[in-house]
């Protein structure tokens, strides 16, 4: 099993608006007997003499991670068993979260798509906009800044009028932003370049 791009421990922070990781240290005798007890949105790691709870949030915007302080988390299968229960709990997050928000954006701009769905998209693709008006949204925008999100949505609600990059395209996206579009692509590259890497990993 290959190390870990990054390393997943309480120095791990992931603070979105739209989701929220925390890391919160217990006592071992604690963490083994939460073991005994039902919880119907934990799930858990034993590792060695101890264990590790994840207990995420009815509608999936926080996730909580209770820990050892003396863990090791340089346990290679509990580094791939963190990152994908984090990448599952954002997944569920955005399945709720996106279609809420591209419904908003519907309404506030009385544009709306014939249908919209969240799922993994070929690296590097944000959203989808087909010719007959369904969108579809990558899960990776739910941990984006609120504006940099918004404006993903609002690129592919842009394309249920204009299914091509020319000038129109781009007068619409602008008319829709309230600023220059093209300008604002440029930032919003900029912004995500440095954090590319962390989110992608994360997702895959």
């Amino acid at each position: 099993m290959k190390q870990p791009q990054y390393w997943i421990n309480p120095n791990t922070r992931l603070r979105f608006p739209q989701f929220c990781l925390e890391w919160q240290a217990c006592d071992k005798t604690d963490l083994l007997g939460f073991c005994k007890m039902d919880h119907p949105r934990r799930k858990t790691y034993l590792t060695g003499t101890t264990c590790i709870h994840l207990i995420h949030s009815e509608d999936y915007s926080r996730l909580y991670i209770l820990y050892y302080e003396g863990q090791d988390f340089q346990n290679l299968r509990l580094q791939k068993w963190l990152r994908e229960s984090i990448r599952d709990t954002i997944m569920a997050r955005a399945a709720i979260a996106l279609p809420q928000r591209l419904h908003e954006l519907e309404n506030k701009h009385q544009l709306w798509a014939n249908s919209v769905t969240v799922k993994k998209l070929r690296k590097g693709t944000l959203g989808q906009c087909t010719h007959d008006g369904h969108i579809c949204l990558s899960p990776l925008i739910v941990i984006f800044p609120p504006a940099l999100m918004d404006e993903t949505i609002l690129h592919e609600m842009a394309h249920l009028k204009y299914l091509h990059h020319r000038k129109s395209f781009w007068s619409y996206l602008s008319q829709l932003m309230g600023c220059n579009s093209k300008e604002r692509k440029m930032l919003h590259d900029m912004a995500l370049s440095k954090y590319w890497s962390l989110y992608t990993f994360l997702m895959k």
